[in-house]
């Protein structure tokens, strides 16, 4: 079982850095029939995502974002929200000085089910420092698996 972030899902569909890592992780845990899990506000912020490139200097064109979004909906994530999950968001969130919630949910949720956490997100990552071992950024997939 892995748990992704937005960071790593958008990079299955628009071209990124480390998209190619991303791919590879989605392509060998679908071959294997490994759960990929997230909390329930995963589809909001890719949505958020493609609506920001939407928006960009560079606009990805509305067709493409409902094709990728479409796309994105159909992979098997299973959106969890265990009891608690909330609650240790926000401890996580203080204990390691994060701007906000959000992302203490995606933390949360890989330290409760004991499964790694992909993500890109490298403010993030940055706070982290690598004192959670379950936190691996999408630029490590491949590189030492």
């Amino acid at each position: 079982m892995i748990c992704v972030d937005a960071s790593v899902a958008a990079k299955w569909f628009l071209q990124e850095e480390w998209t190619d890592r991303a791919r590879a992780l989605l392509r060998e845990t679908l071959n294997t029939d490994e759960p990929i899990v997230a909390p329930p506000l995963l589809p909001y912020e890719v949505t958020d995502i493609l609506r920001l490139r939407l928006r960009a200097s560079a606009p990805l064109p509305l067709e493409h974002a409902l094709v990728f979004l479409d796309d994105f909906l159909s992979v098997p994530i299973e959106l969890r929200n265990p009891p608690g999950l909330h609650r240790r968001a926000l401890m996580l969130a203080d204990t390691y000085g994060l701007p906000a919630a959000y992302d203490a949910h995606y933390l949360a949720l890989a330290e409760q089910l004991g499964c790694t956490l992909w993500t890109d997100d490298r403010r993030l990552l940055r706070i982290l420092e690598g004192r959670l071992p379950f936190v691996r950024p999408i630029s490590d997939y491949g590189a030492t698996d």
